[in-house]
């Protein structure tokens, strides 16, 4: 994944969180913090919390993964914060390499095993595993009664 894939994934990850705002926040934030049961996850939060940490997880440091807590939140407005802290951060960092360092594979502590990723593989996992749990958003959505985003790349495209 090249500099030019990255920035479309953070503009496919920007479009796809907003989707699934205008298809929660209305609901307000008994919604979000509401027991889900037979979803996997106790609440629409958890959830939501879970997709953010891992950008705590993967890149808060460089050298090796995270062991932070997940952060709990009660109302979406914390839920926003959380998310503009850490992707934020997440973005800083790929802005502030140059495409070599972007590139270059280097070693990593994963969970106390050395491991070589380079920054664009890790912000690349980062990025996608949001991805990966909106099979879980809609889930809690449908367990909450609530219609489904349609989170489709092609709807994103116009947003370049």
């Amino acid at each position: 994944m090249d500099r030019a894939a990255i920035e479309e994934l953070f503009t496919f990850t920007d479009y796809s969180w907003r989707e699934y705002e205008r298809a929660i926040r209305p609901h307000g934030d008994e919604t979000l913090t509401a027991s889900a049961p037979g979803s996997g996850w106790p609440a629409l939060r958890d959830a939501l919390t879970h997709i953010n940490w891992a950008y705590v997880r993967w890149l808060a440091d460089p050298a090796g993964t995270s062991d932070e807590p997940v952060e709990g939140v009660e109302s979406w407005d914390e839920l926003d914060a959380y998310r503009r802290r850490v992707l934020g951060h997440a973005r800083e960092y790929f802005d502030s390499l140059d495409d070599d360092e972007l590139m270059t594979p280097r070693e990593m502590n994963v969970d106390g095993d050395t491991m070589r990723y380079s920054p664009a593989d890790i912000l690349v996992h980062a990025l996608l595993h949001e991805r990966q749990h909106h099979g879980d958003l809609n889930t809690l959505l449908y367990q909450l009664q609530i219609d489904i985003p349609i989170v489709e790349y092609r709807f994103s495209l116009p947003e370049r």
